[in-house]
């Protein structure tokens, strides 16, 4: 029950505090655009380029039609940045917050859902354009269940927000923790089917459980299996998403609650 009200009082800080990390984000974004040509067009440019040069090349290794190819890989990109942003710029939040932190006793969990807004921000101007991408490859047949994406989208940005948190605590006490991150990421991006399709895998016992074990893939597919196929996820996916975010939530709120007097001392 303590712990339940702890909770409750704090998230209801957080939101009357709304106005103050609204403003951070906007101003986040300004300063990310200012005196850019193409202002937000670079969201769009990374991934709908790296999707080119991939089509290029594994498109013709692994004998996908582009038709296919290229909104999978194009959706899976948007999505796995959002997941990279979280973790690398999460990992410096507090630091980047410390002059805010200092000067007033706010919730840090404000700090960590700054970077993760400005992750979701990109994430939906880049989910846009490959819904596009999908519908002048595949047509309109996805429409009746593009609803489906919003708990998807839900679930990954929960997600996002306690990574950037947990990374964030643990880069402000360790500070070689954003090399050990950036390891891991690059790590994690060829076990987790984005340039590959899990069926790929699939006469491959050895290698086929990876997919299975990995809980990037099925967070992922919350949202690409309405995209690009019009049906919902998967049970599995839906359980092993609702799990691995729940437990990063639980160490995330653990974390902050016994660092938050403290944290001020460390940045």
């Amino acid at each position: 029950m303590e712990a339940t009200a702890f909770t409750t009082a704090y998230y209801q800080r957080i939101w009357k505090l709304r106005w103050f990390w609204f403003s951070l984000v906007q101003n986040d974004l300004d300063l990310r655009y200012r005196h850019s040509v193409l202002g937000v067009g670079w969201s769009l440019l990374k991934p709908l380029g790296l999707t080119i040069i991939l089509c290029v090349v594994f498109g013709r290794i692994f004998q996908i039609p582009i038709a296919e190819y290229a909104p999978y890989v194009l959706i899976g990109l948007t999505l796995w940045h959002f997941i990279v942003e979280s973790v690398a710029l999460g990992a410096k939040t507090f630091t980047t917050g410390a002059a805010y932190i200092r000067q007033q006793a706010v919730p840090l969990a404000i700090f960590p859902l700054r970077t993760t807004l400005g992750g979701a921000f990109h994430l939906g101007v880049a989910l846009s354009l490959g819904i596009v991408v999908t519908w002048y490859f595949k047509g309109f047949g996805n429409l009746a269940a593009l609803p489906a994406i919003v708990p998807g989208l839900l679930v990954l940005f929960l997600l996002g927000w306690s990574m950037a948190t947990v990374c964030g605590l643990m880069q402000t006490h360790f500070p070689d923790t954003i090399y050990i991150l950036e390891l891991l990421l690059q790590f994690t991006f060829y076990l987790t089917p984005i340039i590959y399709r899990p069926g790929e895998l699939r006469n491959q016992p050895r290698l086929s459980w990876i997919v299975d074990c990995n809980p990037f893939w099925s967070v992922m597919e919350l949202i690409r299996q309405p995209v690009l196929y019009g049906q919902a996820p998967p049970l599995y996916n839906v359980a092993v998403s609702l799990g691995f975010v729940t437990i990063l939530v639980v160490l995330a709120l653990i974390c902050l609650r016994k660092l938050e007097r403290t944290l001020v001392f460390w940045i």
